[in-house]
C-alpha cells in the first residue's frame, strides 16, 4: 500500500491500490478534482468524492470529500453534480481525413470507396493535412478523449497534434505493394520518425496498412524496426471479404483496384491465406500487435491473435457505414482477447466521440454488457496503446486522464456504468494530466 506523509498523509477512506507506480513523497499535491461522483472502475464508485492529483500530473489518491484543502497552492475543481470517470480511449483513429466529413457516403464497393478518398487527398496539400488533424484533435477532446491511437499517412499529424492537449500514439503509416520500393519506404519513415521533436503527450508508432497494400518485403522490415526501437504496430487486418478472397486466391476486387492504381506486381502470388496466419507465416505477430477492424476471423485466425496477446480494435459505427456482418467481438472476448473501441475516420463516420460510439454499440449488441463496452472504450483501449498500467482507470499512481459527464435528471450511483452507456449524460469536461483541457463551460 503507497503511504503518504507529513500534511500529504493519507486520510482514512481514500483509495489505493497495490502494484502501479510509486508517487515520491516530494509529489506534491497540486490539483483535486471533486464531484458528486467519482466512476474509478465500472463497479466502483464513490460518492461525494475527490481525485487528488500530484505535480507530474498523476493520481496521488482518491478520497470522500473533506473540504477544500488548507493549502493555498493547492488549485480545486468542483464539477459539482457531474461524473468524473476515467478518460475515455479511441483506440483508432485517422485524424486528417476529419475534413472528408460527408464526403464519401455514395459507393458501390469498399474499393470504389478507397478509390473516391484517393481521389480526395490527391487534391490536398500539406496545410490541408494539418487543418484537418487538427480539427480533428479538438473534436476528440471536446467529446472527453484523453488518448487516442492516430494513423498518419501524410507524414504531418505529428506537426499538426504536437503540444495539443491530448495524450496520442501517431502510428505513421506505410505502404506499398511493389517489393522493388521497400527499401525507399523504410528510409522515408525512419527519416519522418527520426526528425520527430520530443512532446510528453505524444508518442510514436508503426503502421504497415493492411496485407492487401504492403509487400512481405516491406512488411518484414517494419516489423524489424519496430522491435528494433521498441515502437508500437498497428495493422488494419481481415477488413473485408474482399481481402480474404484476394489473399487467398489473387483474384477479386482487390486485385481490379491494385491493377487499376499500376501497384500489383507482375508476378505477384497469393500467399493463399486468411489475413491473420499470413501475418503469423511472416513474423509479424510474434509480439504484440495493434489489429485494426478484424471484421472477419475464423477460430484459427482467433486462437493466432490470442496467442500473440495482440489487442483488435472494433469500430461499430464504421463497421455499420460498410454493411460488414456481424463482428465477432462476443466470441473475441470469450477467448480473453483485448478487444478496444475505434471511431476510425470521419470519412466513415459522423463523429469522433467515444460516448456516441459506446452508446452506439449498446444500441446494436445486446450480447455485450454495459461494463464490457465501458472497459472496452477505457482500460481495453488504454491497454492495446500501450498504457495499460497507467491510463484508462483511477488509480493512485495512473495518469490524471479523466472525462467529466454531466448528467440528466435524478440519478442515483446505482448501475452508474450501465447509465452513462445506455445513454443518461452529456460530456462535460475532458481533463489530461489533471489539467481541464477542454469543457462546456
Amino acid at each position: 500500500m503507497l503511504e503518504r506523509r507529513s500534511h500529504y498523509a493519507t486520510p482514512p477512506g481514500s483509495l489505493h491500490f497495490h502494484g502501479h507506480a510509486r508517487l515520491s513523497a516530494y509529489d506534491m499535491i497540486r490539483t483535486v478534482h471533486r464531484a458528486k461522483y467519482v466512476l474509478a472502475d465500472p463497479d466502483l464508485v464513490l460518492q461525494n468524492a475527490a481525485v487528488h492529483v500530484s505535480s507530474p500530473g498523476r493520481i496521488s489518491r482518491i478520497e470522500p470529500w473533506q473540504g477544500a484543502p488548507a493549502s493555498p497552492d493547492i488549485n480545486v475543481v468542483d464539477w459539482g453534480s457531474a461524473v468524473i470517470m476515467p478518460g475515455l480511449v479511441n483506440a483508432h483513429a485517422h485524424l486528417e481525413l476529419t475534413c472528408l466529413q460527408g464526403r464519401l457516403v455514395r459507393f458501390s464497393s469498399f474499393c470504389d470507396w478507397l478509390s473516391q478518398l484517393i481521389l480526395q487527398r490527391r487534391q490536398w496539400k500539406r496545410e490541408d493535412y494539418i487543418e484537418s488533424a487538427r480539427r480533428g484533435c479538438e473534436m476528440a477532446v471536446n467529446s472527453g478523449t484523453t488518448l487516442i491511437g492516430d494513423i498518419s499517412a501524410s507524414g504531418v499529424s505529428w506537426e499538426a497534434l504536437r503540444s495539443t492537449r491530448l495524450r496520442k500514439v501517431v502510428f505513421e503509416e506505410a505502404l506499398s505493394f511493389l517489393p522493388e520500393r521497400a527499401g525507399e519506404i523504410l528510409a522515408s519513415l525512419e527519416d519522418r520518425l527520426n526528425k520527430r521533436e520530443p512532446d510528453a503527450l505524444l508518442c510514436p508508432g508503426i503502421s504497415p496498412h493492411a496485407p492487401y497494400s504492403v509487400s512481405a518485403q516491406l512488411f518484414r522490415p517494419l516489423c524489424a524496426l519496430a522491435r528494433r526501437t521498441s515502437l508500437p504496430l498497428a495493422i488494419h487486418a481481415a477488413e473485408t471479404q474482399e481481402e480474404l478472397e484476394f489473399l487467398d486466391s489473387g483474384t477479386g476486387e482487390f486485385r481490379e483496384f491494385l491493377t487499376t492504381l499500376g501497384v500489383l506486381p507482375d508476378a505477384y502470388q497469393p500467399p493463399r491465406m486468411k489475413p491473420i496466419p499470413y501475418l503469423e507465416n511472416l513474423g509479424i505477430l510474434e509480439s504484440p500487435v495493434l489489429l485494426i477492424h478484424c471484421n472477419y476471423l475464423d477460430p484459427e485466425s482467433m486462437a493466432i491473435i490470442l496467442r500473440s496477446r495482440s489487442s483488435v480494435v472494433y469500430c461499430p459505427r464504421s463497421h455499420a457505414f460498410f454493411g460488414h456482418a456481424e463482428h465477432p467481438v462476443r466470441k473475441l472476448l470469450d477467448l480473453g482477447i483485448n478487444v478496444a473501441l475505434g471511431t476510425d475516420s470521419l470519412a466513415s463516420n459522423d463523429s469522433l466521440s467515444l460516448l456516441d460510439e459506446m452508446r452506439f454499440l449498446y444500441r446494436v449488441r445486446k450480447d455485450l454488457k454495459s461494463c464490457e463496452i465501458f472497459r472496452m472504450a477505457t482500460l481495453n483501449g488504454a491497454a492495446a496503446l500501450g498504457f495499460g498500467a497507467s491510463a484508462g482507470r483511477l488509480r493512485c499512481g495512473y495518469w490524471a486522464d479523466m472525462t467529466v459527464i454531466e448528467l440528466t435528471g435524478e440519478t442515483g450511483p446505482k448501475n452508474l456504468t450501465a447509465q452513462i452507456v445506455e445513454g443518461n449524460g452529456k460530456w462535460y469536461a475532458t481533463i489530461v494530466q489533471g489539467e481541464t483541457a477542454a469543457s462546456r463551460g
